[in-house]
């Protein structure tokens, strides 16, 4: 049964059950713990998608003030936009695939949060949908030289509701994969 913080939009933190790691790898600790090296490329891997969507955010409220022109926000988000799209979506497809399965194989009393998190890609499959349809919109009216308005506030809702639950999910992900990786190791290196 999905329980109402199993439930991506609904959640505020990893749930409890599986927060057992947790002591072996505190976060505040990460910087000076010996993580695997696949667990930090992982980190790296977040703060990369992070960093992406922070600049979606601030070409959106740069937009939404009026310190940016909707062609020039468009021109500035769109190649943004299919950046973290592509790799978003690569990124969800190899660890739902391969590195979800493989560590529930490692550590199988996390198999449920490796659940969790598969059904936090749906939800997000969705959110990256919308922004890609928000996306091809706005393109579509500037190509046909129509008011970008409201295509403009259709893309900066949906990036900024998809970074909220991204964001989320990030970090709920990173508190089960850092330290199972760290303490297993990685699956797919002999």
């Amino acid at each position: 049964m999905i329980q109402p913080s199993d439930q991506l939009h609904l959640r505020t933190g990893l749930p409890v059950q599986f927060r057992y790691l947790e002591p072996a790898f505190p976060r505040p600790d990460w910087p000076t713990l010996q993580l695997h090296p696949t667990a930090r490329h992982w980190l790296e891997i977040h703060d990369w998608f992070r960093a992406m969507m922070a600049d979606l955010a601030q070409l959106g409220g740069e937009w939404r003030e009026g310190r940016l022109e909707a062609a020039a926000y468009r021109q500035a988000s769109i190649p943004r936009l299919r950046q973290l799209l592509g790799n978003l979506h690569g990124h969800h497809s190899h660890e739902s695939g391969h590195y979800f399965p493989a560590l529930s194989a490692l550590e199988p009393d996390m198999a449920r949060g490796f659940d969790l998190l598969d059904r936090d890609h749906d939800a997000i499959e969705h959110l990256l949908s919308d922004m890609a349809q928000a996306g091809n919109a706005l393109n579509q009216a500037a190509a046909e030289g129509r008011d970008l308005f409201p295509q403009a506030a259709a893309l900066t809702e949906s990036s900024d509701q998809a970074g909220l639950l991204i964001g989320r999910h990030l970090l709920d992900e990173e508190e089960i994969i850092v330290p199972v990786l760290s303490l297993r190791g990685d699956p797919f290196q002999g």
